[in-house]
């Protein structure tokens, strides 16, 4: 399995990934299917070719056989400083238990201690997410904060905020 970014030319494959992720797993995302697959192709590219430059927001894509199985995010906030906010961890189900999202946080982990202005970083994720919850636990994050609002399937969720340093 590689752990990597993918070309502009791969645009297909990314929104097809993270459709499907809206589609299958709304509860743990704050964006809808709905919205994303409204997005035009210069949309998608936009998004990958950000990714791809690395200033301000990441994505990474595990890849086993020529085909993706896995993804991750991260952006820094308007008016953040030092801190980036992982996003968009997504293993397809089939996919799952095989240590793909391990990777996927490794990767996007090293990526962010590439910026020497970050210190540390956040996410969200829901709490009813109990293996989601457990992996950031195994990679030191703790819980400092609780949020309520709407996910991307429309229903009520807490979301447990949780950060840790970038650097031991």
């Amino acid at each position: 399995m590689e752990i990597g970014k993918l070309q502009i030319k791969d645009w297909q494959e990314y929104r097809d990934l993270r459709l499907r992720a809206l589609k299958e797993d709304p509860q743990a995302f704050g964006a809808s299917y709905a919205e994303n697959a409204k997005h035009s192709e210069e949309e998608w590219k936009r998004r990958l070719d950000n990714a791809i430059k690395g200033e301000a927001n990441w994505l990474l894509f595990a890849k086993e056989n020529d085909k993706l199985v896995g993804m991750i995010g991260a952006f820094i906030e308007k008016g953040a400083t030092d801190t980036a906010t992982i996003i968009a961890m997504y293993v397809p189900i089939e996919e799952r238990g095989k240590g793909i999202s391990k990777k996927l946080m490794e990767g996007i982990l090293n990526e962010l201690s590439k910026k020497p202005f970050l210190k540390k970083v956040k996410l969200m994720v829901n709490k009813d997410q109990i293996v989601a919850v457990n992996l950031y636990k195994n990679f030191g994050f703790k819980e400092v904060g609780k949020l309520h609002f709407k996910m991307g399937n429309g229903q009520p969720a807490e979301e447990l905020v949780m950060e840790r340093n970038l650097t031991p």
